[in-house]
């Protein structure tokens, strides 16, 4: 696992700091003979732990586990997303008024290892840009995503399911926004954002997207 063994290098190489530091405190030049004895304990303690770190670092992970951090048939349904895409714009400030209209683009292209699916947008008549992240939790079994802009400080978290083989459902924690990106035809897909709150729902965005080139994988 990625993660484990990440932390597996800092954890075993902090006892050989340690055991450094110990049986070497005025350098190389002049090492003492025999650890003194007041820092023997210190010593034994830190190749206690490098053992330590060592043999549970030769423990298997369970099967099952490392199944669930391996990309599944929930992130082929992401990866359907990649490419690069023209979007058109309706935007909603007010319920019930003219929607404002404009034009954009995006990028989208699985990341480690097919594990995630990165996007960056932009709505150059708006001058708006954002990022997004979206990914499924297989323990869980939902998906996620994170997303930023540049019209504020805040990264937004949104998670759910889909439906069936349709549209992707995505909520915020507090279900005040609702992100529902529903694939039409091949190359072409419609996202709505919807507000929640107040006395019923309405659309604040909808964007209708087509491909325009299968963008590379880096994976």
């Amino acid at each position: 696992m990625r993660v484990d063994y990440f932390h597996g290098c800092i954890l075993i190489f902090s006892p050989f700091c340690v055991t450094w530091l110990i049986i070497a405190p005025q350098g190389i030049p002049n090492p003492p003979s025999q650890a003194p004895p007041m820092k023997k304990p210190l010593l034994f303690l830190s190749l206690g732990l490098m053992a330590g770190l060592l043999l549970s670092a030769s423990i298997t992970t369970p099967a099952h586990i490392q199944d669930n951090e391996r990309p599944g048939p929930e992130h082929k349904f992401l990866a359907g997303m990649v490419g690069e895409f023209e979007s058109h714009n309706s935007i909603w400030l007010t319920p019930g008024t003219k929607p404002m209209m404009t034009e954009g683009k995006s990028t989208s292209k699985m990341i480690m290892d097919g594990r995630f699916l990165f996007s960056h947008s932009q709505m150059p008549e708006l001058k708006h840009e954002s990022f997004a992240i979206i990914g499924y939790h297989r323990n869980r079994k939902v998906y996620t995503m994170f997303s930023i802009d540049n019209q504020g400080c805040e990264m937004d978290y949104f998670e759910g399911k889909r439906k069936g083989k349709g549209a992707l459902v995505l909520k915020d924690p507090s279900g005040f926004v609702q992100v529902t990106m529903t694939p039409t035809k091949k190359g072409k897909s419609n996202t709505e954002i919807v507000i929640l709150a107040g006395d019923e729902p309405y659309v604040l965005v909808s964007t209708d997207s087509v491909r325009t080139e299968v963008a590379d994988e880096d994976d």
